[in-house]
């Protein structure tokens, strides 16, 4: 989670993979939650703290993707689900 950083699920998720496989990407979920002004920065920001906690795992150097579920945001999307109920 891009937004709320590591959490207790991200590690068991790490633990999981480094049993089972040889390749790791991570996706770096929420990042609509940004500000879009600064989003790439703080992206920036989450995919460093990420590769900080992998540097002594098996996939210090996994790929990392940005990834959101809304186009524009969520309440951009709320708004627009809203709107179609009418």
């Amino acid at each position: 989670d891009a937004y709320k950083g590591w959490q207790a699920q991200t590690t068991e998720c790490l633990v999981l993979a480094e049993l089972t496989s040889p390749h790791l990407v991570v996706a770096l979920n929420k990042v609509d939650m940004f500000p879009e002004k600064e989003r790439e920065e703080r992206l920036k920001e989450a995919e460093q703290k990420v590769r900080r906690r992998l540097a002594k795992s098996r996939f210090p150097n996994a790929l990392m993707v940005g990834v959101s579920a809304c186009i524009g945001g969520e309440k951009v999307a709320a708004a627009t689900t809203t709107s179609r109920r009418r």
